[in-house]
């Protein structure tokens, strides 16, 4: 390539990028103004109210995790609002610097008004018997006035996994601020492909499903596209505020056509595997896994004991010194806030699944190393019949899990 070519591309390549940087700078400005044209809303952190004096980490935790999740809706920038720069301050410390004996609505606005919200989110987590009750108000800064008060959400103490806080946040703030959003779920016949909301690509599907999120409320056209298979028909759905929609695609097989050329070319020869060869990958990769599940059931173990010797301790602090614990209490709810415990019961099912991994890796360290050893099948022609009668070699695992360990079972036909 000479100079001058080098120069004309060097103006070409110049000037794209010129357009290209000035129109994501026009999506920034655009993206900026919409924004800023939305009330701001200021989230505090979830006050733990415990009558006793007596708040345990689970409580505090749980406060944190719900506030993190409904920050996150204001900060997604879908909804009404945008959060408040600078808000993210808590609850308890903000009525303190702003001398509030309580949650006086005037005094609860005026913090707002500190923080420069339009909006004022807040709200108190108090543990009960059944479970974590919590209380979320929505405050009009500027009128001084409650918008609305989220009936109080119970959680019961076995749903305090991180995607059930997460729907319980996201729920929670859809009903505060009126947002009116939805989930839809896709599922087909396909492994793989396009998922087209109203004709334009929204999602992919992965191992036969695909999750679009969010969905302002309303009816829209669903079709899919995946290699193989022809274009699904258009699908109408209805997509609702706080619901999750799932709809089933059948796809019909034959979207690839094979060329003109491809069809006419003779296929002669023979089909051939080096001996043994995918038998020993398969036997390294068993021999790999039995050894990673072996040191996962021995690390599972160890975290048992180290847990046993921080119960006694914790169960005193929670008022609980004469609890007698066993591996049948997981899961009870008196010993949700016993951290120790709770790591311990999680060590024991991975116990269970060590050894269960074990178990598998060693069937399937003697099978593969069997057939590894004898080698791969013999080149066959290509198009050929076996012999009538020829006995085919099959191969059936099957892994078994119970409440009390697990295994597997095979079978090898020859």
């Amino acid at each position: 390539m000479t100079r001058a070519n080098v120069n004309v591309w060097a103006s070409l390549w110049g000037g794209l990028a010129g357009r290209l940087l000035g129109a994501l700078a026009l999506v920034a400005v655009t993206s900026s103004v919409a924004l800023a044209g939305k009330p701001a809303v200021a989230i505090l952190g979830l006050e733990v109210y415990a009558p006793s004096g007596n708040v345990d980490q689970a409580s505090t935790t749980l406060a944190r995790d719900l506030t993190d999740g409904l920050r996150s809706r204001a900060k997604a920038g879908t909804g009404p609002y945008r959060l408040a720069s600078g808000s993210e301050k808590e609850l308890i410390d903000e009525k303190l610097i702003n001398n509030c004996d309580s949650e006086a609505i005037p005094c609860m606005a005026e913090i707002g008004k500190n923080l420069g919200a339009n909006y004022l989110i807040y709200g108190r987590l108090e543990k009960r018997p059944d479970g974590y009750l919590v209380t979320i108000n929505l405050l009009n800064v500027g009128k001084t006035t409650l918008e609305k008060a989220r009936t109080p959400l119970l959680i019961p103490f076995g749903q305090i996994a991180a995607p059930a806080i997460a729907a319980s946040a996201k729920k929670a703030y859809n009903d505060l601020t009126g947002f009116a959003e939805g989930t839809l779920v896709v599922r087909a016949n396909a492994d793989r492909g396009t998922v087209l909301i109203d004709g334009e690509p929204r999602g992919n599907l992965t191992s036969g499903t695909a999750t679009i999120a969010p969905l302002s409320e309303g009816r829209y056209s669903l079709a899919i596209e995946a290699d193989g298979y022809s274009r699904s028909e258009n699908v109408t759905i209805t997509v609702r505020p706080g619901e999750t929609t799932t709809q089933e695609v059948t796809l019909t097989a034959g979207g690839v056509t094979a060329k003109p050329d491809d069809m006419k070319r003779e296929i002669t020869g023979t089909t051939s595997q080096s001996k043994g060869n995918g038998w020993k990958i398969g036997f390294g990769v068993a021999v790999v896994a039995g050894i990673a599940s072996g040191g996962y059931w021995t690390y599972s173990y160890t975290q048992i004991n180290s847990a046993r010797d921080k119960i006694s301790s914790e169960l005193t602090a929670a008022n609980m010194p004469d609890r007698a614990v066993s591996d049948a209490d997981c899961g009870k709810a008196d010993l949700a806030g016993i951290a120790s415990f709770q790591d311990a019961c999680r060590a024991k099912d991975g116990t269970m699944y060590g050894m269960i991994g074990v178990g598998v890796s060693a069937v399937a360290i003697a099978i593969t190393g069997v057939l590894a050893s004898r080698g791969g099948d013999e080149a066959a022609p290509v198009g050929s019949v076996a012999r009538r009668g020829a006995k085919k070699r099959a191969i059936s695992l099957t892994p078994i899990v119970s409440a009390n360990g697990g295994g597997a079972t095979f079978r090898l036909d020859w």
